[in-house]
């Protein structure tokens, strides 16, 4: 989700009538203490301000609990409680606040059955009141993650009240806006009558925006929104006569929101994403991670690692940066050399290896294909030199006349870490990381130097490269070809193209061009490193030509006429 700006109320469910009978449980969180500490606790016993309660990945902090830990859910859970008083009507209220801007949901569940609270604040605490039903002598109330992938939440000041529960007389409000570029997702506090909520002449929006449509979804109701919102504006959405089930109608409640990310939130290259985590940090130096950044400048694809959390290495002319997308929100097909831009994601940090966490779903085709990125020469020394390769950060590097040392196997296995020797020095440098590479995994170790070329990428406070395929291990040949080993002309051409491969490194098999889209126009089978094209057939424009042997490939381009 990109991030918004909104303006929020309070979010206090409809209660009236209620006549307030036994205090079942009240607890402020007040005696837990603050703590730098990630361990893991399973049970809040240990604190007796809180007898009873149990949780996964709860933490104190500030007063309060901390629920949930990295991007996995937990949850907090009281004793049994006795709640059969007035026929199992009570109350729950408590105070929370979200930990990122895609976690705003949490679950309270009563004896298994979820209610699930929405709208919460990343930056303030709001007060929430759940009405519910069903309590008995042994009833248990738990707080968890509304997701695995984003369960994290503050929780305090939790108030487990048996009450009588008169009629509903109270008209619903507006919870939350979730906005895309072509439609609002509104979400009330309570369920909708369909007829009013589905009314368009009861939502208006200024900047010239129209709704063409309302969807109703219980709470949630979607609009249709054209022209497209544009991001970093601001918009007031306005809503009139919206009624719940009950018959209590809403009166005019306006809602201002920004759409998208904010300008200070994005960002032209790598180097000024990878500068914007120092902004991430907190009181106590601590990165959280939690907000979303546009990288609108472009960038060249240097690696793709699908058999892990689907990571994408990315450089431009300012650094390199890993996407982690183990959501597979990246659903481009993309290869190493396309160039992308407008990626949406938050920053992390993986043990030292700063990541570009996606957050939105990527579909756009790729902007070019088949660009050079012109590799970094390291020596094994400067692998072995942290805060050298910090600079350098999951660039695409080159290391050259490199022994690779066996394991247990004279044939490389997926996931091992080698060391190699360079000029004597033999020091920890390859990985195994992009698992079941062809032409690697399971072929034999060479016995001799060799070139490696590929990503590289710190663990556990060491650096290593990561060749990408089995073309990127040399026998002493240098791994990549740039334009200037091939000669095309005439260029611009008219009607017949010759090509020249001032090169014996590999024997060219296949000649691909593309257009300026990327999309395939013609193919060609081809035996020799002279090959002269007919262009009559191609239509005015820039092309990109791409001259492969199979494993290599060199691309060009050339402007038809």
């Amino acid at each position: 989700m990109k991030k918004l700006s909104l303006l929020l109320f309070s979010v206090l469910f409809a209660l009236c009538g209620l006549n307030a009978q036994t205090v079942v449980l009240s607890e402020d969180f007040s005696a837990i203490v603050d703590s730098n500490s990630y361990t893991i606790t399973n049970s809040l016993d240990e604190y007796t301000q809180v007898p009873g309660w149990t949780g996964d990945w709860v933490y104190p902090s500030n007063g309060k609990v901390k629920i949930g830990k990295s991007a996995e859910a937990g949850f907090l859970q009281t004793p049994a409680l006795n709640l059969s008083a007035n026929n199992g009507q009570f109350v729950v209220t408590f105070d929370a606040k979200a930990w990122t801007n895609d976690a705003t949901s949490l679950i309270v569940a009563v004896d298994g059955v979820p209610y699930t609270v929405e709208g919460l604040s990343t930056s303030t605490f709001n007060t929430f009141s759940v009405p519910l039903s069903g309590g008995t002598a042994a009833t248990v109330v738990k707080f968890q993650g509304f997701q695995a992938s984003h369960g994290r939440f503050f929780l305090d000041n939790v108030i487990i009240t048996s009450q009588e529960l008169g009629p509903d007389t109270e008209a619903p409000f507006v919870a939350n806006v979730t906005p895309s570029n072509n439609s609002l997702a509104v979400t009330f506090n309570e369920v909708l009558d369909p007829s009013t909520a589905q009314n368009i002449s009861n939502y208006s929006l200024d900047n010239g925006i129209s709704i063409s449509s309302a969807t109703l979804n219980g709470s949630v109701v979607t609009l249709a929104v054209s022209p497209a919102l544009t991001e970093g504006n601001t918009y007031t959405l306005i809503v009139n006569n919206v009624a719940d089930v009950a018959g209590n109608f809403l009166t005019a409640d306006t809602i201002t929101f920004t759409y998208g990310v904010a300008q200070d939130f994005q960002v032209a290259n790598i180097a000024a994403l990878r500068a914007k985590w120092t902004d991430e940090l907190d009181v106590n130096g601590t990165h959280f991670g939690n907000d979303v950044y546009k990288l609108t400048g472009h960038v060249i694809v240097t690696g793709i690692n699908d058999s892990y959390r689907h990571q994408i290495f990315i450089q431009d002319a300012s650094g390199a940066i890993v996407i982690d997308d183990p959501n597979g929100l990246i659903t481009s097909a993309l290869e190493s050399g396309d160039e992308i831009s407008d990626i949406y994601g938050k920053l992390t940090d993986y043990y030292g290896l700063l990541q570009f966490a996606v957050s939105e779903p990527y579909t756009a085709s790729a902007l070019s294909i088949y660009n050079d990125v012109t590799p970094l020469t390291v020596s094994l020394a400067d692998l072995q030199n942290v805060s050298y390769m910090n600079a350098h950060q999951c660039e695409l590097i080159r290391m050259e006349s490199v022994k690779i040392n066996p394991l247990t196997s004279n044939v490389f296995e997926n996931g091992k870490k080698y060391t190699l020797t360079q000029n004597g020095q033999t020091g920890n440098g390859m990985w195994i990381h992009f698992y079941n590479i062809e032409g690697l995994t399971g072929e034999a170790i060479p016995t001799s130097p060799v070139n490696l070329l590929g990503v590289n990428k710190i663990s556990y406070s060491e650096y290593y490269l990561i060749p990408r395929t089995g073309a990127d291990l040399g026998t002493g040949l240098p791994q990549y070809l740039t334009e200037n080993d091939l000669v095309v002309y005439p260029n611009p051409v008219s009607n017949r193209l010759t090509v020249t491969l001032r090169t014996d490194k590999f024997q060219i098999s296949n000649m691909a061009v593309y257009d300026i889209n990327g999309k395939l126009v013609r193919m060609l089978a081809v035996s020799d490193n002279q090959i002269e094209m007919n262009t009559q057939g191609l239509a005015a424009g820039s092309y990109f030509l791409r001259l492969s042997d199979g494993k290599n490939c060199v691309t060009t381009k050339f402007v038809k006429k």
